[in-house]
């Protein structure tokens, strides 16, 4: 997923282009790092900074990955985790 999202969203005109698909990679990746991040992906951070540093465009879509991770903790986490994942993500 993040292999994908990195290709589509590295210049301009393929991100515009594939704006949809995009959208639909991030809310999964979103999902998978509900499950996976910090215990098992670590490393989620440091990676999307440094992916971060590549274009304006990935990075773009880098915030809009980290708002859209931001509103399922804090927003819908009640809901969709349990307290303890809830409350370990805000800290």
């Amino acid at each position: 997923i993040v292999t994908k999202i990195i290709a589509l969203s590295s210049d301009e005109a393929t991100a515009a282009r594939e704006k949809m698909y995009v959208s639909r990679l991030n809310l999964i990746l979103v999902q998978v790092l509900k499950q996976e991040w910090p215990h098992n992906w670590p490393s989620f951070i440091p990676e999307i900074v440094a992916s971060s540093k590549r274009s304006e465009i990935l990075c773009a879509n880098n915030i809009t990955i980290l708002r859209l991770l931001s509103e399922e903790v804090f927003d819908f986490g009640k809901v969709d985790m349990t307290s303890a994942k809830t409350e370990h993500l805000k800290t």
